[in-house]
C-alpha cells in the first residue's frame, strides 16, 4: 500500500509539473501559403527565413481577387541580414537568396482558396540583368510531370512550415541544423567555384540568386539593387472551382522581388489586361501585406 501512495504522489508531481511548462504558442506572423525569402551562405551554419505575406497577394491576375503593383519597403531585413551573415552581406559573393510558397501539398484536395487550387507553386528565378521594371529577365521555370508537382509541393512546405512550427516570428536567423534551406536548395562548391543543385527535387540549377560584390544595378525606383529575382506561379491543374486557371505545370511571370543594399525589400509589376478588373486590388495591397504583423 505504502508503494503504490508513492506512485500515485509520483504521477501527481509528474503531471502537475507537465502541466506548468506553457505549450509553444503557433507563429502568428505565418500562414500555410505565405511567400517566404529565404538566404544561406556557402560555408555559414546560419540561414535566413522572412515572411513577405500570402503569395496571393502578388498574383499579377486580372481577376476578382485584385492584384497589386508596386510595392515599396514591404519588409526591411537589415537587422536580421547583419545578424547572419555580418555587416558585408550586400557584397558578399557566397550568399544566396530565392522566394517560394505553396498553401497545400495534396494531390486530391479539391479546396481552392482565393484562386490557388492545391499544390500551386510559387518560385523565384534569377534575373540574368537589372533589365526593366515589371517584365521577366529571366528563365521560366517549368515542373516535368503531376508527380514532380506533388514532389515540390512537399518540399516546399517542409521548407517553409519551419518558420511556422520553431519560431514566433516574421523573420528570424535560424540555424541550418534546424532550417531545410540548405537540404531543399543544395549548394555544391567545387574547384572554388559554388554550383546550385536541384531545388525542392524538381528546378535544375536552382532557383536562388547568387549576391555580388557590387550593386546590381537600379529598376524602377529602387536604386543600388543587390538581389533580383522574378517569381512564378505554377499551377497542377485547371478548372477547379473558383480557381485562376493557368499554364499546366508552367512558370507565368508575376513580377519581380528586389532587395537594395539598406536591406528594403520591394515588389514590382505590371497590370494586365484587362486592367480594369486588376485596378481593383491595388488599395487593399498594403492591408494584406502588413495583416498578422506590426512593422
Amino acid at each position: 500500500m505504502k508503494s503504490k501512495y508513492k506512485r500515485g504522489a509520483l504521477l501527481m508531481v509528474a503531471s502537475s509539473f507537465l502541466a506548468s511548462i506553457p505549450a509553444m504558442a503557433a507563429n502568428t506572423f505565418y500562414n500555410a501559403g505565405d511567400l517566404i525569402m529565404t538566404f544561406q551562405m556557402v560555408g555559414s551554419t546560419n540561414t535566413v527565413y522572412a515572411d513577405l505575406g500570402a503569395a496571393t497577394t502578388y498574383r499579377r491576375a486580372a481577376s476578382e481577387f485584385g492584384t497589386l503593383t508596386n510595392v515599396s519597403n514591404i519588409a526591411n531585413l537589415s537587422t536580421t541580414l547583419t545578424a547572419a551573415f555580418g555587416e558585408g552581406w550586400a557584397s558578399n559573393t557566397n550568399i544566396y537568396a530565392g522566394l517560394a510558397a505553396v498553401r497545400s501539398i495534396s494531390n486530391t484536395s479539391s479546396a481552392v482558396v482565393s484562386g490557388d487550387a492545391s499544390r500551386t507553386l510559387y518560385i523565384s528565378a534569377s534575373r540574368s540583368s537589372i533589365g526593366s521594371a515589371g517584365y521577366a529577365n529571366s528563365s521560366t521555370p517549368t515542373v516535368g510531370t503531376n508527380t514532380d508537382m506533388t514532389s515540390a509541393a512537399s518540399a516546399i512546405s517542409a521548407q517553409n512550415n519551419v518558420l511556422g512550427t520553431s519560431y514566433s516570428v516574421a523573420q528570424t536567423v535560424s540555424l541550418s541544423d534546424v532550417s531545410l534551406i540548405d537540404d531543399k536548395q543544395p549548394i555544391t562548391t567545387f574547384s572554388g567555384a559554388n554550383f546550385q543543385g536541384t531545388a525542392f527535387g524538381v528546378f535544375g540549377g536552382g532557383i536562388q540568386q547568387q549576391g555580388s560584390a557590387s550593386s546590381f544595378g537600379s529598376v524602377g525606383t529602387v536604386d543600388n539593387v543587390e538581389f533580383a529575382l522574378d517569381l512564378y506561379r505554377i499551377v497542377a491543374v485547371n478548372d477547379k472551382a473558383g480557381e485562376l486557371n493557368g499554364a499546366l505545370r508552367t512558370g507565368e511571370f508575376q513580377g519581380t522581388f528586389v532587395l537594395d543594399n539598406s536591406g528594403s525589400v520591394s515588389f514590382m509589376t505590371t497590370i494586365p489586361e484587362p486592367s480594369a478588373f486588376a485596378l481593383a486590388g491595388i488599395a487593399a495591397g498594403s492591408f494584406v501585406l502588413r495583416r498578422r504583423r506590426g512593422n
